[in-house]
């Protein structure tokens, strides 16, 4: 008996271990990540057959290949990103659960729509981030200059369209607005089909957009790119100018990050930043990017974290002068 006496103790930490990862949530197992016999879950929180459906669908079919597991995409949308993001916050944090997140999320929260923040998630990569443009019917302006001093001689008169009041494009029209030192008179659409017939049609005179659903007609010379908001010229719109160009500081875009929830381990956060890095660098899938115009823009995590981070305050302000606190 003396020698089981002695080695009680060890067999109690034998048993107490046994007991910790019997209870251990599934996706904190010892089971090395990605488990093959489960599948990745990849909630896009905005409607099906739309650019940031489309774009994300396309790049999620890389990270399957070199993940190595199945990834289901599904739609879970409304609140502008915020029930899909409410949905996957939720979840436990295995890396079995990931969402795509839009510039949206930082201003869910000052239009009271959910009790959301993008820091309460982990971001694993940026995929895409197009530079906000200013376009324009190509007979009308020539040039930014041409049309600061129309919008300035007839203060309030210029129809500027976006898609949705107070939504991103709105945010950055006004951003313009002030950098400039004009006043136009917005015109909100529910969506960027909405906003090409409108200037097509000569609802609007200008509309604030990203540019991929006016590419065609940008590059058929119907419409004209007077300036985009980013450090360099935009490839797809070369003769386009930036606005820093002309002296304005105005630097805004829409992003599609691809995030995990808050909590998830650092191992597979790390993983997965791997995947998506091989993924995106896939020739393949750099081909189908330029194809499809989707803007692919490569972050890290790291490099993603201070992007938002920088973004954030800026997004605070504009909402402010929008009347959102």
């Amino acid at each position: 008996m003396a020698p089981l006496k002695r080695l009680a103790p060890y067999l109690a930490s034998a048993l107490a271990l046994v007991v910790i990862v019997a209870v251990l949530p599934e996706g904190n197992s010892a089971v090395a990540y990605p488990d093959p016999d489960r599948e990745v879950r990849h909630v896009i929180p905005w409607r099906a057959g739309g650019g940031t459906d489309a774009a994300m669908r396309g790049f999620a079919q890389y990270f399957e290949k070199h993940l190595g597991v199945p990834v289901i995409t599904e739609n879970i949308s409304g609140g502008l990103s915020a029930v899909g993001l409410l949905t996957v916050k939720r979840v436990i944090p295995d890396g079995y659960t990931l969402a795509t997140m839009t510039y949206d999320v930082l201003t869910v929260g000052f239009l009271g729509l959910a009790p959301i923040d993008w820091s309460e998630f982990e971001p694993v990569c940026t995929v895409t981030d197009h530079p906000t443009a200013l376009l324009a019917r190509a007979e009308d302006y020539v040039d930014l200059e041409a049309f600061a001093a129309a919008a300035r001689a007839r203060p309030g008169e210029i129809r500027t369209g976006n898609a949705g009041a107070q939504g991103v494009w709105h945010q950055h029209a006004v951003a313009a607005e002030n950098e400039m030192g004009i006043e136009v008179h917005h015109v909100p659409y529910e969506a960027s089909s909405g906003m090409l017939a409108a200037i097509l049609g000569g609802e609007v005179d200008i509309v604030v957009s990203s540019l991929p659903a006016f590419i065609s007609y940008l590059q058929d010379g119907t419409l004209r790119a007077l300036a985009v908001m980013s450090n360099e010229r935009d490839p797809l719109v070369p003769d386009a100018p930036t606005f820093k160009e002309h002296g304005y500081d105005l630097e805004y875009g829409s992003f599609r990050v691809l995030v995990a929830p808050g909590d998830t381990p650092e191992t597979v956060l790390a993983h997965l930043e791997s995947v998506c890095r091989v993924a995106w660098e896939d020739p393949d899938f750099q081909a189908w990017a330029e194809t499809a115009a989707i803007g692919p823009v490569w972050r890290d995590r790291e490099e993603t974290k201070a992007y938002l981070e920088a973004l954030a305050p800026k997004v605070g302000q504009l909402m402010e002068v929008l009347g959102m606190r």
